[in-house]
């Protein structure tokens, strides 16, 4: 079992992987779930889950980077078999429609009798739920620019060709390798709970190398792993920062089962390596810009919790619009939907 999020709350608003993830030119069958909220779509995927487990299978679960308790779908690879939530604001339409992809409609559940008599209440609680995602993606506009101002001060001090050499030398003793293409995920997320880190690289990998350095300074080493890797064509994961989409949070390389990761001293500790990214900077002109640098952070973390703050109160209007639903739907329609799939993704496919 492995978890990922294939989306994200950034600078530039909300991106997100499914494409990439969740493509009809990769699984032979996807099922996409239109529903409202609280209409049990995180749930009936659950089961998919907890299924292919029982029988074996990897499962990749994809979480939702704004509720990170819930799930935004479910990849089974022996089966070239996927299901995910395919409404806003990761809508999903088919490409080959039939031939590979199955819209399954959850509303068929819905007591529109009684959600059309809320309406009212329903409409204004999701309007004041996107004006607050709106407020938070102008907070991490800001907060990315305090990141961008950060590594215009670093950069001009990192020295490059010092950390390419570092980066040959680490490359020239990996033996096993795997030529291939990327794949890309994000390991951690801004959300509604907070901001959260899955821990899924860190478990599957044999050996891990903490990359180490303040100031940002250690995604400057991160880019030049990256572009090192991809010159030589390495199959790799790499998953991008939730707030700057462009830098490189983690890469995993395959074959090695090796994982370079951005870490703090402490999380360092747990490493069996580390990247000590300080070795990579001129010293002396560093202490010139230091206290430009820690305005800059200072400035970013204040503007990362307004979005924060912003989330946190549009997943609670999220959640009052999920118990008005909750109660508006029949879920033996929905657990009978389930059992359909499952049998349709299991019985004929084994």
């Amino acid at each position: 079992m492995t978890k990922f999020f294939a989306a994200a709350n950034t600078e530039a608003g909300f991106y997100s992987l499914f494409n990439e993830v969740f493509s009809p030119d990769v699984q032979k069958r996807i099922y996409i779930l239109k529903g409202g909220p609280g209409s049990g779509k995180s749930t009936l995927m659950k089961r998919v889950g907890a299924e292919a487990e029982k029988r074996g299978l990897d499962t990749e679960y994809i979480y939702c980077s704004s509720d990170t308790d819930s799930l935004d779908g479910i990849l089974i690879p022996a089966l070239r078999t996927a299901i995910l939530d395919g409404t806003a604001p990761h809508v999903c339409d088919p490409i080959y429609p039939g031939a590979a992809e199955r819209i399954v409609n959850l509303g068929e559940a819905f007591d529109e009798k009684a959600l059309t008599e809320k309406r009212e209440l329903i409409s204004a609680q999701i309007r004041e739920k996107n004006e607050k995602y709106q407020s938070a993606y102008r907070f991490l506009a800001a907060a990315g620019k305090m990141e961008k101002e950060r590594e215009a001060l670093l950069s001009p001090l990192f020295l490059t060709e010092k950390a390419d050499a570092a980066v040959r030398r680490l490359l020239s003793s990996f033996y096993f390798m795997k030529e291939g293409g990327e794949t890309h995920r994000y390991i951690s997320a801004i959300g509604t709970n907070g901001e959260k880190t899955l821990d899924t690289l860190w478990l599957k990998a044999k050996k891990v190398y903490a990359v180490t350095g303040k100031h940002g300074l250690a995604y400057l080493f991160m880019s030049r792993l990256y572009r090192a890797l991809s010159a030589k064509g390495i199959a790799m994961t790499v998953c991008r920062t939730p707030l700057s989409r462009l830098r490189t949070e983690a890469i995993f390389i395959e074959g090695e089962n090796i994982l370079f990761t951005v870490c703090d001293e402490k999380q360092a500790e747990k490493a069996e390596k580390t990247v000590n990214c300080l070795r990579f900077i001129r010293r002396e002109t560093l202490a010139a810009r230091r206290n430009r640098l820690r305005f800059a952070e200072k400035c970013r973390d204040l503007l990362v919790q307004g979005a924060l703050d912003a989330l946190h109160d549009a997943g609670t209007l999220h959640a009052k619009t999920e118990a008005i639903y909750g109660k508006h739907i029949d879920f033996s329609k929905i657990d009978a939907i389930g059992t359909h799939i499952l049998c349709e993704i299991f019985e004929n496919n084994m």
